[in-house]
């Protein structure tokens, strides 16, 4: 996520939108395909039951799809919040290194910052594609670089809530939650100046 890239909250959320168009159409031919093989006549009575309850079931996945939807453009709602934080004059010093020159420190503790990120159903398909014939897969390296600075702004925020002026020896970590989701920690010395 760039600074003050309101463009790519828009990308995101078409995105998002066609990830679930894909995902929807999806179901909703399983559930046509299901209810018509319940339709043939002389189905045995549990063919016909099984075949009913498989389309219930695909009906019934679009309803938490929708809500997860809904969730997501909060989330971009939030990150929009987040982009127009940087144009305000706000500004914490974050260094890798265990010192400021010429600052003596009160170390205060620890500051993190946390987020599990996830891919969506149209960027994981497009990135399969893009696998077919190798190179960067840009869309998952824009979803760490959010989540990079998701994590940030949330280890600044625990820093500021300590009264901290500064974050030293600020690290960055990432792991496989679980298949398409990924954590970024983002952590360090939250410190005040003497």
């Amino acid at each position: 996520m760039k600074r003050g890239n309101i463009e790519w909250l828009r990308r995101e959320k078409r995105s998002a939108v066609l990830g679930m168009a894909l995902f929807g159409l999806l179901q909703m031919a399983c559930v046509i395909g299901f209810a018509a093989l319940s339709a043939i006549p002389n189905i045995p009575r549990w063919l016909f039951i099984l075949f009913t309850v498989l389309a219930a079931v695909c009906a019934a996945v679009l309803l938490p799809a929708l809500w997860t939807l809904r969730k997501r453009f909060q989330e971009l709602d939030t990150a929009k919040e987040f982009v127009s934080l940087y144009k305000e004059e706000r500004y914490m010093l974050l260094v890798n290194i265990d010192y400021i020159p010429g600052r003596e420190l009160e170390v205060l503790g620890i500051a993190k910052g946390t987020v599990v990120q996830s891919k969506n159903f149209g960027k994981d398909f497009m990135a399969g594609m893009k696998t077919l014939v190798g190179g960067e897969i840009t869309s998952y390296t824009e979803m760490l670089n959010e989540a990079r600075q998701i994590a940030v702004k949330r280890m600044v925020d625990e820093a500021e809530s300590m009264g901290a002026d500064a974050v030293i020896n600020v690290r960055y970590g990432s792991s496989s939650v679980m298949q398409g989701a990924a954590e970024v920690i983002a952590y360090g010395t939250a410190v005040k100046y003497r």
